[in-house]
């Protein structure tokens, strides 16, 4: 099923599937291991560009599991979950930085860049110029999802304050569901 829906005349987010991110992921690693470790970031958190951009040390807390996401939209504080890889490779990277050192110390537009730098000339299945940091954002929820994560819990980790932005997404994970049942043999 393509990342690409717009089925029902509803706007439903459009995403990356699973493979293609593990496809820029590599393509990432290959070439610098910071941009890797931003989109991987992006890709298992569901942050935002602006709360990945003002992410500082203080707000890994690497014990706990969990990232403190500050005055993210709305002026609310939200804690997103952290899963253990991204929190030891994450812990490793900020080393070196005090507690109120900015993780990644980029702009909104480098990240952007560095989204654009790693699938350049990659086959996906949404058009280059719809691919933004935002897309990994999109690609977390959908994956979560299917994953099996309750849509009140995704809610409180993308932070939205209202259910209905969250259940956009349940329409590409039952267009997903009903595309994996046509390929079953009976």
């Amino acid at each position: 099923m393509s990342g690409y829906n717009r089925s029902k005349g509803k706007n439903i987010p459009k995403y990356l599937q699973e493979t293609e991110v593990k496809q820029i992921l590599e393509r990432a690693e290959q070439s610098k291991k910071r941009d890797h470790l931003i989109l991987l970031t992006l890709f298992r958190t569901g942050l935002r560009v602006s709360e990945l951009v003002n992410l500082e040390k203080r707000d890994i807390r690497q014990q706990e599991g969990e990232i403190i996401v500050r005055q993210g939209k709305g002026n609310k504080d939200r804690i997103v979950p952290l899963e253990k890889e991204l929190g030891h490779l994450l812990g490793y990277y900020m080393d070196d930085l005090t507690m109120q050192d900015r993780v990644f110390n980029l702009s909104k537009r480098t990240i952007r860049n560095i989204v654009k730098k790693h699938i350049e000339g990659l086959d996906l299945s949404l058009p280059t110029a719809d691919i933004s940091p935002h897309t990994f954002r999109h690609s977390y929820a959908v994956k979560v999802l299917k994953d099996g994560v309750n849509l009140r819990s995704l809610q409180k980790a993308l932070g939205h304050s209202d259910l209905s932005t969250t259940e956009r997404y349940l329409d590409i994970v039952a267009d997903d569901v009903k595309e994996d049942f046509k390929a079953a043999e009976w």
